[in-house]
């Protein structure tokens, strides 16, 4: 049996059940399950929502399974407590710390319980074109519909600023800055003629204020009618631009790694995150700034 661990916002939860299915993939008809425990009394985000979101069906572990691959935890923060003081079991297989890439995560034969965010597409690359349908929202409304055709149809860029919880986090904080989105603006423009700028972001009024004087005169839309429990509609808009400027969150990974277009330039910051020694990596078509 093989488990993965499902937590985070929902960048983050595509990230792991995109290794759930490649593990249904690899290891023909073994048993492969999800963990969604830690969500009772998690405070950020969402919560739970790839069911919600994609109507997707997947096997969830039981108390039985968790005690036999780990340790079942009845609240988040008693699982925030666990990892501390409990050893890893010889069934538990964490990420690495340095978010380096390990082929060898497909490979594990028996029993494994999957502890970590799994962060690349080399986990799931066989089974893209399978991603690419399970990450289509259930249901799109008309707005989003019609905008999305919109941003089809012409040479549009998708650009992410994520602020709030980002501007002090000792992870994220400090490497998506307003040095960033000039290079990324000034290296898309050298490459198209673009029609619009699409920009998402959990903080428009920054965006308002502080974009339009390094964009200049192109044309800028803001989106904010997605909100709460309806923001993953904002990856399926990004994913139906041309050409994404990313911030580094999983959110905007995955509006840019959706994103169909023959055309696509993805522009990446050059740093993922403040963790040292880090081994993240994009994908080789994405630019790095």
């Amino acid at each position: 049996m093989k488990i993965v661990k499902i937590l985070g916002g929902l960048g983050n939860q595509m990230f792991q059940y995109a290794l759930y299915i490649s593990l249904k993939h690899k290891c023909n008809g073994e048993t492969v399950k999800i963990d969604t425990s830690c969500f009772r009394g998690y405070p950020l985000h969402n919560g739970y929502e790839l069911e919600r979101v994609f109507n997707v069906k997947p096997e969830h572990a039981n108390l039985y399974d968790l005690l036999r691959l780990a340790y079942p935890y009845c609240h988040y923060r008693m699982w925030q407590i666990g990892k501390r003081l409990l050893p890893i079991r010889h069934t538990m297989l964490a990420e690495k710390d340095n978010e380096e890439y390990d082929a060898s995560v497909l490979d594990v034969t028996g029993d494994c319980y999957y502890d970590g965010y799994w962060q690349n597409e080399k986990y799931f690359i066989e089974v893209k074109e399978q991603l690419y349908k399970i990450f289509t929202p259930k249901v799109i409304d008309a707005r989003n519909a019609s905008f999305a055709k919109e941003l089809s149809a012409c040479n549009s860029v998708s650009l992410h600023v994520r602020r709030g919880d980002y501007n002090s986090h000792p992870l994220y904080g400090g490497i998506c800055d307003e040095t960033y989105y000039i290079n990324a603006i000034k290296k898309i423009q050298s490459y198209i003629d673009v029609d619009v700028y699409c920009v998402f972001s959990n903080d428009i009024e920054w965006c308002k204020e502080n974009l339009p004087k390094i964009i200049g005169n192109r044309t800028i839309r803001y989106v904010d009618w997605n909100t709460g429990t309806n923001s993953y509609m904002d990856i399926y808009l990004m994913s139906h631009c041309r050409h994404n400027i990313i911030a580094n969150s999983s959110f905007s990974w995955w509006g840019a790694w959706l994103n169909r277009s023959n055309d696509q330039i993805v522009i990446s910051p050059k740093k993922w995150n403040n963790i040292k020694g880090s081994k993240f990596e994009i994908p080789k078509k994405w630019q790095r700034l």
